[in-house]
């Protein structure tokens, strides 16, 4: 199973591929012009709730540079890229129980 994304229906069909390469491309951008030992991050978009109530102010829209790293959607998530490895690491934000569906 190959992760991909898309917005269903007649929208374009990503291949996760394209983000894996436009990382690769950022760590081959910033190889020898940072020092040694240099780690990126990343932070999503966050989802802005109005005042204290569970409806949001906009609809959520993903942080673009994260999401042409990533291509994830999700909000409140973080992300590190090691440029001398060119290893990523996602972080999705911990869900309490509430969250679930039963």
């Amino acid at each position: 199973l190959r992760m991909s994304f898309d917005r269903g229906g007649t929208t374009l069909h990503i291949k996760v591929d394209l983000f894996v390469k436009n990382r690769k491309r950022l760590v081959e951008a910033l190889r020898g012009k940072v020092p040694a030992k240099s780690v990126v991050v990343l932070q999503g978009g966050a989802e802005h709730l109005r005042y204290n109530t569970d409806g949001q102010d906009l609809p959520f829209r993903q942080e673009s540079y994260f999401f042409w790293a990533f291509g994830v959607h999700e909000s409140e998530c973080y992300a590190a890229i090691d440029v001398d490895s060119g290893k990523s690491i996602l972080f999705p934000p911990r869900l309490s129980p509430d969250f679930a569906i039963w």
